[in-house]
């Protein structure tokens, strides 16, 4: 008897192991979550392989959900999600697998994602307006929708030229269109007091709020792109200077609109980007306007101003401001939070670009205190560029072009300087690279030959004086 109960433990000893076994198997299966999440984190990381596989591996079994919730409006997966929801979560990672294949320089691949996803969201629309009453939860659904399909048309006339590239912005523009008008009905159909009552869901006011602002952002934006489309592809249209000149009216007034929503938001949705004033100097500057432009590049320098002085202070370029250690301490964290909502550094470049375009416009005579201020707008908006990335050539060559114009030629001479040693180890490790870089060397060349000539008419200049 007592062997016979040894024998009946150690089967179930074994019995219970592998039923462990078993459960420990079924919890180590990831779920679509938690994929989601890691291919989240691979992609801030700019981890694109690991990214694209997890992507994919969701693509997948979201495909799998869809094809087994049968074909019925709203009807539920083998999960327990709605076709509805895996619909538009499917699009949400196609778009993301288009932004990598984009980044990768796989154009095409990007684009076949882009229109799938449009594709299912254009599906999806047909079943939330066939599911829905005329209540709010349907309308904020229609919204997310509308607002996912402007992305990928954006997404699209970012990879696209000319005629192309303007009918996916214009759809983009549409559809962004329709989301502002949505959201804007939502907020009007209830009072601050219903509000109050529904802080703890889904749908108030401050995330109403904060949806809308976000959406007109990038209508602005979407604006913007149209009228660069107008500055530069489609330059040659008999229409080009209107259609340029209507988009930035539009994108001016968006931002103008968003700007005071922003005042009196109490949120972390950060300040407006200064895209549309950045844009409409640029134009102005084509049409030879060049007070204008100078005040709508000074505008845009306004908007990041603060962030700006923050970072170029890392690189000794801030200026000698005297406050006591109260009026520091608040201007550092002021500084620390402007310089975390920075505009991105390709956005900042330009800028910088079009303040010495106007310097180098201005008349010196009668207006020797803009052309200072620009200038010194200039020194700032690049010092915040090399305190992200003391690496790029272009911007030590810039800042010796500002400190010209601003008649500091010490200063020149030594961001030139730099420019030139940077450019001439460039140029070695091309020759010994063993490739065929004859193009890069050209272009090295050419540079060289550019800086060098500025530093041969500043001595020419120190010598006269």
């Amino acid at each position: 008897m007592a062997g016979g109960n040894k024998k009946k433990k150690q089967q179930r000893g074994k019995s219970s192991r592998k039923n462990g076994t078993t459960n420990s198997s079924k919890k180590s299966v990831p779920t679509l979550e938690n994929v989601l999440t890691q291919a989240e984190s691979a992609m801030e990381m700019s981890d694109i392989d690991t990214a694209m596989k997890l992507f994919a591996y969701a693509a997948e079994t979201l495909r799998s959900r869809i094809h087994s919730g049968g074909d019925g409006v709203g009807a539920a997966a083998a999960d327990g999600s709605s076709d509805e929801t895996n619909k538009r979560t499917l699009a949400n990672v196609l778009g993301k697998m288009g932004e990598l294949k984009a980044s990768c320089g796989d154009v095409e691949g990007a684009r076949n994602e882009f229109l799938d996803a449009i594709e299912l969201l254009g599906n999806q629309q047909e079943a939330t307006d066939t599911i829905k009453d005329a209540d709010e939860e349907g309308d904020i659904m229609t919204a997310q929708n509308c607002e996912s399909k402007a992305g990928l048309y954006l997404y699209l006339g970012q990879l696209s030229m000319g005629a192309e590239a303007l009918t996916a912005l214009r759809i983009g523009v549409t559809e962004l269109q329709r989301t502002v008008s949505i959201l804007d009905r939502c907020l009007a159909s209830k009072t601050d007091e219903a509000f109050d009552m529904d802080v703890d869901g889904e749908v108030n006011s401050l995330n109403l709020k904060r949806f809308l602002i976000e959406t007109k952002r990038q209508l602005c934006a979407a604006y913007c792109s149209i009228a660069e489309l107008y500055l530069t592809d489609l330059c040659e249209d008999p229409d080009a200077e209107t259609s340029c000149e209507n988009a930035l009216k539009a994108a001016v007034e968006i931002d103008e609109s968003s700007q005071m929503e922003t005042d009196t938001l109490d949120s972390e949705i950060g300040p407006s980007p200064p895209d549309a004033l950045q844009t409409m100097a640029n134009l102005r500057l084509s049409q030879s306007r060049v007070s204008e432009a100078v005040d709508c590049i000074l505008k845009t320098y306004d908007r990041m101003r603060v962030g700006c002085e923050a970072m170029s202070s890392l690189v000794g370029l801030s200026k000698d401001d005297k406050e006591d250690i109260g009026e520091a301490t608040a201007r550092e964290l002021l500084e620390v939070d402007a310089a975390s909502t920075l505009p991105e550094y390709s956005f900042r470049l330009q800028t910088a670009k079009i303040m010495l375009e106007c310097t180098s416009l201005v008349d010196d005579e009668t207006n020797s205190g803009i052309k200072e201020k620009c200038s010194e707008s200039a020194i700032q908006v690049l010092g915040s560029l090399l305190a992200e990335n003391d690496e790029v050539i272009e911007v030590w060559y810039l800042l010796g072009c500002a400190f010209m114009s601003a008649s500091n030629p010490d200063s020149a001479r030594h961001y030139w300087e730099n420019a030139i040693e940077m450019l001439s180890k460039a140029k070695e490790q091309l020759e010994n690279s063993g490739e065929d870089a004859n193009c890069e060397l050209e272009v090295l060349q050419s540079q060289m030959a550019e800086v060098t000539s500025k530093l041969d008419e500043l001595g020419e200049e120190m010598e006269i004086k």
